[in-house]
């Protein structure tokens, strides 16, 4: 008897090594290939359990209810019924006596009861609600061998001990496992986001930027342009109201450079006021457009200093097309030289080269 119950949670933690395995590769795997890597292994699992089952007194069951009650707390009945329909109809193929109650109330109970309770805070609710919901579902599964098998009230009587305690240590193992996982990929989480921001703005740093550009001009079929912003007069901001004042607004125009942001919209901190920003548009003047909305923004914000001090801030904007034989850094002296340029022509606005652009456009503000 241990020894089917070691089996069964060797399986267990096997399903758990493999389903880590495939969600380390989940970014790169399309949605229908672990679609069906997750319905697969699960199912594998379940029914292999089948094979192993653990005997009490001559009557045999097995683990096979964790990993579709785990499969269902943890995912969504999109994945859960395909494998719970998988499982019963090879278990029902099988046939044997106690075959219908088996799927009945060894599967679909417990699989239906943990898909109706699911919680969005499932990973911060207590661990008492962990042993509550196996405990239900132990019962649905096994309490109705005392209404459906001969004598059925003894056998619960003799076998519910180790059962329930299977179940239970079996969950509980299980369960530590995820939450080493969840703990671990939180910890990875946090430690990209510190290597790949910068740690005043938040936004991308200039690596990880220039990283992720590489990334989009191989993938992205659009028209990939660079533009480098200075904020106006930051020097002077500075000395009048202090570093503090200067990082704080910093912060703000951040803020504001997110809320552009998308899969074709990235933005870094170059350095000290200086950012960097990468687009794919289908043409250089609506890539200019979209920076003249930012630009605009940020002239239009009043940006609080102290409770009674506000000031209004502006940006230039020196922008260049990302050609395909062209190098990131000779797009970013480009774009650079533009900015100088807009920086000697009076600020607040955005220059382009004369080659991609038959006129320089300027901010409603600079006109």
């Amino acid at each position: 008897m241990l020894q089917s119950i070691l089996s069964n949670l060797a399986i267990i933690l096997l399903l758990h090594l493999v389903v880590h395995r495939i969600m380390n590769y989940r970014k790169s795997l399309r949605n229908y290939y672990f679609f069906l890597l997750i319905v697969l292994t699960f199912s594998v699992a379940v029914i292999t359990m089948f094979y192993l089952p653990i005997e009490f007194d001559g009557y045999r069951v097995d683990l096979r209810m964790i990993p579709l009650v785990f499969l269902a707390y943890f995912s969504n009945w999109k994945l859960t019924l395909p494998v719970l329909v998988i499982s019963s109809i090879w278990y029902s193929f099988e046939g044997g006596i106690g075959t219908t109650p088996g799927i009945i109330f060894g599967m679909i109970g417990p699989t239906l009861l943990t898909l109706a309770v699911y919680k969005k805070n499932k990973y911060d609710s207590c661990y008492f609600d962990k042993i509550l919901l196996i405990t239900i579902c132990w019962f649905i599964s096994d309490f109705p061998i005392v209404f459906i098998v001969p004598n059925g009230l003894d056998i619960f009587q003799r076998i519910f001990i180790w059962r329930y305690a299977a179940l239970i240590g079996a969950a509980s193992v299980w369960y530590a496992l995820v939450l080493f996982e969840i703990k671990r990929e939180h910890l990875k989480n946090q430690l990209e986001f510190v290597a790949w921001h910068d740690s005043l703005t938040k936004l991308l740093n200039r690596n990880k930027f220039f990283e992720v550009v590489e990334v989009k001009r191989e993938k992205s079929d659009v028209n990939h342009y660079l533009a480098m912003a200075d904020l106006d007069h930051f020097k002077k901001l500075n000395d009048t109201y202090g570093h503090v004042a200067g990082d704080h607004i910093l912060i703000e125009i951040s803020d504001i450079f997110r809320k552009y942001e998308c899969d074709l919209v990235k933005v870094g901190r170059y350095g000290g006021e200086e950012f960097i920003i990468y687009q794919g548009q289908p043409s250089f003047e609506q890539a200019v457009l979209y920076l003249e909305a930012i630009q605009k923004e940020i002239r239009t914000t009043l940006f609080c200093i102290d409770q009674d001090i506000a000031t209004h801030v502006t940006i230039s904007i020196g922008v260049a097309k990302l050609e395909n034989d062209m190098s990131l850094l000779e797009a970013v002296k480009q774009a650079d030289r533009n900015l100088y340029m807009a920086k000697e022509n009076g600020r607040d606005q955005i220059k382009t080269s004369a080659d991609q652009i038959k006129s320089t456009l300027t901010t409603v503000g600079g006109e």
